[in-house]
């Protein structure tokens, strides 16, 4: 029960609470989505220029879980090149998998490392990173700015 304490940490309800990711952004690129099993919400708010994420936020509501792997995503991706979102991206599923990833591009989110090992928990983690990942495809297909 290790992965237990671990995953509500200290940093993970830290994160979970910290009003600094969330809120909603004018003229930003939106997408939400919801858990089905759980009823967790995300809406995220992504505003790209000139290739580069120049602000992020989310909304939502539901699991410890679920709203801090959305805070800490937030986090990580404000301020990188779309080419590093992408990176940041394919790690995430990586880790969510229990494959090897680079623990240097997810910084905080190396704390849900074990994710993998707790299918319950895992739709709650990946529930923002699916919305980034439709945010990243339409702008890929669209284009920003």
């Amino acid at each position: 029960m290790d992965w237990l304490k671990e995953l509500y940490s200290e940093v993970v309800v830290s994160y979970a609470r910290d009003s600094r990711y969330r809120g909603r952004i004018e003229n930003a690129i939106r997408e939400k989505d919801m858990n089905e099993s759980c009823g967790d919400e995300i809406e995220l708010y992504v505003k790209v220029k000139d290739g580069r994420v120049e602000d992020a936020s989310f909304e939502g509501v539901g699991c410890i879980v679920s709203q801090a792997s959305a805070a800490i995503l937030i986090k990580l991706i404000r301020g990188k090149t779309l080419e590093e979102v992408k990176e940041i991206l394919e790690n995430v599923g990586k880790m969510a998998a229990g494959r090897d990833f680079d623990e240097e591009k997810l910084g905080d989110l190396v704390v849900f490392s074990n994710i993998s090992e707790i299918p319950q928990r895992s739709k709650c983690f990946l529930l923002a990173w699916s919305v980034l990942e439709r945010i990243y495809d339409r702008i890929e297909r669209e284009g920003s700015s």
